[in-house]
């Protein structure tokens, strides 16, 4: 693996971008890194995107609203002269993709904004940089840099793309806001109309659903973390992301329908390094047990699959991990 610098990113992409690229991310892929790959597929245009499996309610609607195509090929290329890695700092992180790509003969390229993890393969190329809030915000360098249009359309998926891994901006740099006031000025909205467009509201009953959920969810403290989890209906990641606005430190919510289980798990921003929880690993790691698979970052991951009666058995790997955790506390 060779480490890059913001330069030695740029001459990089300069001297590849004619060539036929993939561009993926990691497994459940969220709105930064969806609106990554859509923005940095402008710079390499013979480039093809493609999802390791499925991408969340958030970024299926963020596409849908901007007349992007949302339904994304999860046929691995092997054919493509570049990969192009997004939001994700080692293959594990790509789910399905992971074998491909350690097989994968031609040059890797990964662009992400946490710390780097030490592969041994010689044809992958990797910038790491945790100055950033999210991938979309390197990419957006990388557009000006490059000297892409970018219009509305592009501006408002670029801006959701920062946004969504701010934590509400206590994950941001005051470069995260001189980019946001420059994308809200491309884009010709105001920050309060841009998240309006983009917001996921619910029929009022199934709003109403969710709340007395979120009531009835089971509450544990531990060592003064507070850890929330329940079942709702609906969509479990705005319920887990709701119950984080309201005060809980972690929360796991899972929904059933007729063919699946599905997990979304949150954590206050900053508690990965403090507690050194990966939610995005422990997803990842339990969700063999409802026969499925699963991934995502540190602070926001997700799990989905058939074994439905398998529920409590993963409710409790994925409790004493965290409590494990939480209970080595000093």
């Amino acid at each position: 693996m060779q480490k890059l610098n913001y330069e030695a990113l740029k001459n990089f992409i300069s001297g590849r971008r004619q060539k036929k690229a993939i561009i993926t991310f990691h497994s459940i892929g969220d709105r930064d890194s969806v609106a990554s790959a859509f923005a940095i597929s402008q710079i390499f245009q013979n480039s093809k995107i493609l999802s390791p499996d499925f991408i969340t309610s958030n970024s299926n609607l963020m596409l849908k609203k901007l007349g992007y195509p949302a339904t994304i090929s999860s046929e691995f290329d092997d054919s493509a002269e570049l990969a192009i890695i997004l939001d994700a700092n080692d293959f594990a992180e790509c789910g399905p993709f992971a074998e491909k790509l350690q097989a994968f003969n031609n040059e890797i390229l990964i662009v992400d904004h946490h710390s780097p993890k030490i592969l041994s393969n010689d044809n992958v190329y990797c910038f790491n940089d945790e100055s950033y809030n999210s991938a979309t915000s390197i990419v957006y360098n990388l557009l000006q840099d490059f000297s892409v249009s970018i219009d509305t359309r592009l501006a408002k998926l670029i801006a959701m793309g920062i946004i969504s891994d701010s934590a509400e901006f206590k994950n941001s740099t005051a470069d995260t806001f001189l980019q946001i006031g420059t994308l809200l000025k491309q884009a010709g909205v105001d920050y309060t109309s841009l998240l309006a467009e983009f917001e996921q509201i619910s029929d009022v009953r199934e709003r109403a659903k969710t709340i007395s959920e979120m009531f009835n969810s089971t509450v544990i403290i531990k060592n003064k973390v507070l850890f929330v989890f329940g079942r709702t209906e609906t969509h479990s990641n705005i319920a887990a992301e709701n119950a984080i606005k309201i005060g809980a430190d972690i929360a796991l919510f899972h929904s059933i329908s007729k063919k699946e289980i599905s997990f979304s798990a949150r954590m206050r921003p900053g508690l990965d390094k403090a507690l050194g929880i990966d939610l995005g690993r422990i997803m990842k790691s339990i969700a063999p047990s409802i026969s499925g698979i699963g991934g995502g970052h540190p602070c926001a991951a997700g799990a989905y699959g058939p074994m439905q009666f398998k529920k409590d058995e993963f409710i409790n790997h994925f409790i004493t991990r965290i409590l494990s955790r939480i209970e080595n506390l000093s």
